[in-house]
């Protein structure tokens, strides 16, 4: 899906009636906009970027599993595919996990480590850009938080609330866990 699809939801959230029309009617929405609309989509772009890396970067991380080569027992960041927040685990070639130490801007590893899981903070995504859907996420999920992102930079607080509180209980709802739930075995005092 693209960014576009995703802010024509959060455009209809916040009430802005010509922009929405603009952006369904318009194949090539830069040309047709004026400078106050297009001013208000730039907004609503950066507001996208900021509840996506909001999502990664505090409630659902995005993983990502990345074959690693590793020079002295060491896998620098900067080496890394994407921008790293957080290892989970580190494999052999064997499959084993490996133990490791996060430092500042590197993973030490003691053995030969074949791949690396990590968290990471996605890049900023224009609108015309495709969106990778992680963790179950929707555009109904993105579109609650930028419109509660973008009534709060225009000042309208309250409404904002409104639409912050629909995001984080979508997003508490995707985050819980799911499947069997096992309770302890029943024991005397």
């Amino acid at each position: 899906m693209k960014v576009k699809d995703i802010l024509k939801l959060a455009v209809e959230f916040v009430g802005e009636r010509q922009l929405l029309e603009k952006l369904q009617n318009q194949t090539d929405v830069q040309v047709q906009m004026d400078k106050d609309e297009q001013s208000k989509l730039d907004c609503f772009v950066r507001c996208f970027n900021l509840v996506n890396q909001e999502i990664a970067s505090d409630y659902l991380p995005f993983l990502t599993k990345e074959n690693v080569t590793i020079q002295g027992g060491i896998i620098a960041f900067d080496t890394l595919k994407k921008k790293i927040i957080n290892v989970y685990e580190i494999k052999d070639k064997f499959g084993f996990n490996l133990p490791f130490k996060v430092v500042s801007n590197c993973v030490e590893v003691g053995e030969k480590a074949k791949s690396i899981v990590y968290s990471f903070l996605p890049e900023d995504i224009a609108l015309e850009g495709e969106v990778e859907f992680f963790n179950g996420l929707s555009a109904r999920i993105y579109a609650y938080g930028i419109a509660s992102e973008f009534l709060l930079l225009n000042g309208l607080s309250a409404d904002a609330e409104i639409w912050e509180e629909r995001y984080k209980e979508s997003l508490f709802i995707l985050s819980r866990k799911r499947g069997e739930h096992q309770l302890p075995k029943r024991s005397w005092l």
